[in-house]
């Protein structure tokens, strides 16, 4: 979601009549428009902005993935391009980043859909080098929780009689997730909502029908609110979640008051869960949303304490090892590294990050107090603290 002012509406040509399917040009009770804009029509308004030059892009990617091996990132995934950018652009920088020897990170690329049909009749998916490869489809069905657009199976908990929507019709979905899926095309599919995610994991067990593959590490991102039955269809597809814990810290209290109400608080991001169920699941903060960062996540995922102190769901707790776990092997995984990163191993890349702290054997609470000394990128050194 996202504000414009008057003169860029103009611009834009949005008014009250404006409609955009998969989103929402805000408009108050006398049917003036806000400003505000939700999803699609907030995506769309970006199409307007000034290009980034080439010039700028490699500054930005530069300082982008210094941040991540600051916080002791060797592999990143760079999930959207064509998103408000040009891909071609990002695409381009990357691999002219690596051919220069600059790029401190393997980048593992995923692609909305326009920006992918241009790929897509190369046969380019996981091509690519040691650094950077192109992934798969980055896909979106519905919005955010805490901004009233993820689609619910049950009221938001203040808005008797309001469940937010899907972006897209369930066939429309369907038939996404049937086309690249049967291209053997990885799938990232956005849902935050428990009906976002029956709609997506519906979609691939169709889809499986016709192409019965299970290895193309297909990922929920978010999946915040699936039922430990939805987990259960999600190893049997194949699908791997990628859980933004930190929600619990940092909207928890206001997901238990506004959002969700304290019930499905309980289980939100539900890695307790999928360790039970032996499903493999990863951890993210969606950077930009919150900044980058590993051991905070770790933290929320281990403690599930929201910023007031409360604790949300104690059953949902995992281990350090287990959160150790889903920012390495687990991560490892989807971006089909299992063979080469994830783990210390002979063969493997010499990627990995010093600590001030055996994570293992110090208080859970001081997790995120741990600091990263050093991280190493195929054996260099690409950042150090002072």
């Amino acid at each position: 979601m996202g504000y414009a002012n008057d003169l860029a509406l103009q611009k834009f040509s949005f008014n009250a009549q404006t409609k955009i399917p998969g989103g929402e040009v805000v408009v108050d009770e006398q049917g003036q428009t806000t400003g505000f804009l939700l999803e699609t029509a907030y995506f769309e308004c970006l199409k307007h902005l000034p290009a980034v030059t080439p010039e700028q892009q490699t500054k930005n990617i530069k300082k982008a993935v210094y941040e991540y091996n600051k916080q002791g990132f060797t592999t990143l995934h760079d999930g959207g391009l064509g998103f408000g950018c040009d891909a071609q652009i990002v695409t381009q920088t990357y691999l002219q980043l690596d051919r220069e020897k600059q790029l401190t990170a393997r980048v593992y690329l995923q692609y909305i859909p326009e920006a992918y049909e241009k790929l897509a009749s190369f046969g380019l998916h996981n091509f690519g080098n040691d650094h950077v490869t192109i992934g798969g489809l980055k896909y979106f069905t519905d919005g955010s929780i805490q901004g009233f657009t993820g689609a619910l199976s049950k009221d938001y908990y203040t808005r008797p009689g309001y469940k937010g929507k899907l972006l897209y019709p369930q066939e429309e979905i369907d038939a996404m997730i049937e086309k690249y899926h049967c291209m053997n095309v990885q799938i990232a599919v956005h849902t935050n909502g428990d009906a976002a995610s029956e709609a997506v994991i519906c979609a691939f067990e169709k889809a499986l029908k016709k192409n019965p593959r299970t290895d193309l590490r297909h990922m929920l991102v978010h999946a915040q609110m699936v039922s430990d039955s939805q987990l259960e269809r999600m190893k049997a597809c194949g699908i791997i979640p990628t859980f933004f814990v930190k929600h619990v810290e940092v909207w928890g209290d206001r997901h238990a008051k506004i959002f969700v109400g304290p019930e499905r608080m309980e289980r939100f991001d539900p890695c307790g869960s999928a360790v039970r169920l032996g499903l493999p699941f990863a951890l993210h903060v969606d950077t930009p949303v919150l900044p980058v960062t590993a051991l905070e996540s770790m933290d929320v995922a281990v403690n599930r304490t929201s910023s007031s102190g409360v604790v949300y769901g104690e059953d949902q707790k995992i281990t350090p090892r287990q959160a150790i776990e889903a920012y390495t092997v687990n991560a490892a995984l989807c971006c089909g590294g299992e063979h080469d990163r994830g783990c210390l191993k002979p063969g493997y890349f010499a990627d990995f990050v010093l600590l001030s702290a055996d994570l293992e054997k110090i208080p859970s609470k001081e997790i995120r107090n741990t600091q990263v000394l050093k991280t190493i990128c195929g054996g260099e050194i690409v950042y150090e603290k002072n």
